[in-house]
């Protein structure tokens, strides 16, 4: 036992990484990537498998056989690099260049394996190291991309009565909690997009002129390492003077994929804060709002929905609940400053 001890000593005294070292993580904003091959570090450069870091980070992965030679794709940007190479080929629209490698590029149980920083460098991501938890962060710019679905009805006269235009965000990553927001978003959109589909007749040949039509857009209005806050803004349009618009707000927690609520930010009566912040709003701006709209806040059928933006949290209510039509969409705003939050924000 006492040689043993010893041994331990000694080991811990000149080999020190090799005895005690943390399992290193790469994380993709937040999220641990579930390498297949270990990530590692040789002469102070972390080595990472190429193909799964780039599908990571949203990018599609490809092998060439003849040229033994992984290529990544991610929008208009391309790399490249093979066994030994100290360097990435890099193209981007109709401009090529190449980046050396801080050390080259090995093939390691049928993988690939790149230095991080070099491989990450073209998508502009960044890179943070925390060297008490022997962990890397990775967060790119390019964290929620957009999806894009077009649809149309035309009538037996080959006339078009109803169009819809659908933009919504699809955020990176392979871990199960962003899988899970990633349907919630794309369940939600795609379920009121055949609702308003099937509304439609393609016998109705008076809409030409002026088809339907339905709209929707996003917007990111706060993310941060934990939590993402965003809007799905849709608009129908069925005739008349004007559509009729409806937002949808999420804010998710990127470590579970759980929906959050606004008892899960905020610690304090959540009922009384919100009546209030909406009254003395209605109070502030009364030309904003319907006669009676503090009646409206105080009934039983009263409904309202939440997103964040940096340092506070903005309430909402649907066109015509609170406000006419013009001033749809009054944002009430909770001052994070004043309230005691749950959660870092």
């Amino acid at each position: 036992m006492k040689r043993l001890f010893a041994l331990l000593c000694i080991c811990s005294t000149f080999f020190p990484s090799a005895v005690f070292a943390k399992e290193l993580t790469v994380m993709f904003h937040n999220t641990p990537i579930s390498y297949v091959q270990k990530p590692t570090i040789k002469n102070g450069i972390t080595f990472v498998p190429m193909k799964q870091t780039l599908e990571t980070i949203g990018a599609s992965v490809t092998w060439n056989a003849p040229t033994k030679t992984v290529i990544g794709k991610k929008g208009d940007t391309i790399v490249s690099t093979c066994p030994n190479s100290t360097t990435l080929i890099v193209t981007s629209g109709e401009k090529t260049q190449r980046i050396s490698l801080e050390a080259p590029a090995y093939v390691k149980n049928e993988t690939m394996f790149v230095p991080l920083r070099s491989l990450l460098q073209p998508f502009q991501a960044d890179i943070i190291w925390d060297n008490n938890t022997n962990t890397i962060q990775i967060e790119s710019k390019d964290f929620v991309i957009e999806k894009t679905e077009k649809r149309e009805i035309k009538n037996k006269n080959g006339d078009v009565v109803w169009k819809a235009n659908v933009l919504y965000p699809e955020l990176q990553g392979e871990s199960e909690a962003i899988k899970k927001i990633n349907e919630v978003i794309a369940n939600d959109v795609f379920t009121s997009l055949s609702a308003m589909e099937n509304k439609v007749s393609p016998d109705n040949i008076y809409v030409s002129v002026v088809p339907y039509s339905f709209d929707c857009n996003y917007n990111v209005t706060y993310l941060d390492n934990n939590t993402i806050s965003l809007l799905l803004d849709y608009y129908e349009f069925t005739g008349g003077a004007h559509g009729t618009p409806f937002r949808q707000a999420y804010t998710f927690d990127l470590n579970t994929g759980s929906q959050l609520q606004l008892s899960d930010l905020l610690d304090t009566d959540v009922d009384s804060l919100v009546k209030m912040t909406f009254k003395n709003n209605i109070q502030k701006n009364p030309e904003n709002y319907f006669a009676g709209a503090e009646e409206i806040v105080d009934s039983a059928y009263f409904m309202y929905d939440f997103y964040i933006q940096p340092n506070e949290i903005v309430l909402f209510t649907q066109a015509y609940l609170l406000e006419p039509y013009a001033k749809h969409y009054q944002p009430a705003i909770i001052d994070m400053q004043n309230v005691v939050l749950k959660r870092e924000l």
